[in-house]
């Protein structure tokens, strides 16, 4: 992806101006093409020595720079952040840490073939993993990224984003993406959704209040519109839909009391788990993750505990997250 994602031409008359309009279409491809890179790296070629930028190969990388990244926006310590509003992108808190149990899940896949049946279920929950994080990533990253960079723009510009739409030469990176013709037919081409619209006038209440509680009360309600556009319209068509996805997920619950296999659990630690029962979060022995009543109550306790942890524990909660926000470059 080195190429100019837009051409323009050259104003040819001289000492004059030409104005170029560059619309809400150009300033969303220009948003996708910086979420494929997040995922990419150099490469040389060792003949001609040009360089290209290709995607980071193991899943478990990509879900590490995913966690860095939803660390950095929380941060605001991404390109554009302003400090003087951390915390107006709550969701990506709680989504580092969640990014983070997705690379603890595909880490521990490299050697659960060894358990009985244990292969193919491993595959599944592989490719499945993989592609719900990718694509969730191609999705959410945008709408952040948009928001930092053009906030006055984005009311405007939100209805418009339509991946089919893109610039010709990001719509063709976008439709070479692992996944994508299953992907983006089935996410609506990453168009707008009533949650996000939802989470975004929180973002902006945030932003334009002082009084601490008001500030808090519009972290949650945006965190929990996101995690329901997340569970119900990323995720839930694209994985967990899945008759295979499904099984694998029983085999896993199945197996979860045996010795090393890690548990369904969210845990407020760079590490996979953590023993201090205010730090975790564990789902019901009898919770399935594929329903989605089951797994929205699973996520708004997780919702829950995070949001009582940021208030008494809030500056353990930070250095956690920028911790994550140091595992940027995986390769």
């Amino acid at each position: 992806m080195t190429e100019a994602f837009a051409v323009l031409n050259t104003n040819t008359s001289p000492d004059s101006v030409q104005d170029i309009p560059v619309g809400c279409n150009e300033l969303w491809s220009l948003g996708q093409q910086e979420a494929i890179r997040r995922l990419s790296k150099q490469r040389t070629c060792l003949l001609t020595k040009s360089q290209r930028r290709v995607l980071v190969a193991g899943f478990s990388a990509r879900a590490a720079r995913i966690a860095a990244t939803y660390a950095h926006f929380y941060l605001e310590t991404e390109g554009g952040g302003k400090p003087e509003l951390k915390g107006r992108f709550y969701w990506m808190g709680l989504a580092a840490f969640a990014s983070k149990q997705v690379k603890c899940g595909l880490d521990f896949m490299a050697y659960s073939s060894l358990l009985p049946h244990g292969a193919t279920a491993t595959h599944v929950s592989k490719d499945a993993l993989g592609k719900g994080n990718f694509w969730l990533f191609q999705d959410i990253f945008v709408w952040h990224w948009f928001y930092v960079h053009f906030s006055e723009q984005f009311d405007d510009c939100a209805p418009q984003r339509d991946a089919s739409n893109s610039v010709e030469s990001i719509r063709s990176h976008l439709s070479a993406l692992p996944w994508a013709t299953e992907a983006l037919p089935k996410l609506n081409n990453l168009r707008l959704t009533p949650e996000i619209a939802k989470a975004f006038k929180y973002v902006r209440d945030f932003e334009n209040s002082s009084d601490l509680s008001l500030r808090r009360e519009a972290q949650l309600e945006s965190l929990l519109a996101i995690a329901n556009h997340e569970q119900k319209k990323i995720l839930q068509p694209l994985i967990y839909e899945s008759w295979a996805f499904r099984k694998s997920l029983d085999f896993q619950a199945l197996v979860e009391d045996l010795p090393m296999v890690p548990r369904r659990v969210a845990a407020f630690t760079a590490a996979c788990d953590i023993k201090n029962t205010e730090l975790r979060v564990e789902m019901e022995s009898s919770g399935r993750l594929y329903e989605v009543a089951d797994r929205m109550n699973f996520i708004g306790d997780i919702a829950e505990q995070f949001h009582r942890l940021m208030e008494i524990r809030k500056h353990y909660m930070e250095d956690t997250i920028k911790e994550l926000a140091g595992w940027g470059e995986s390769s």
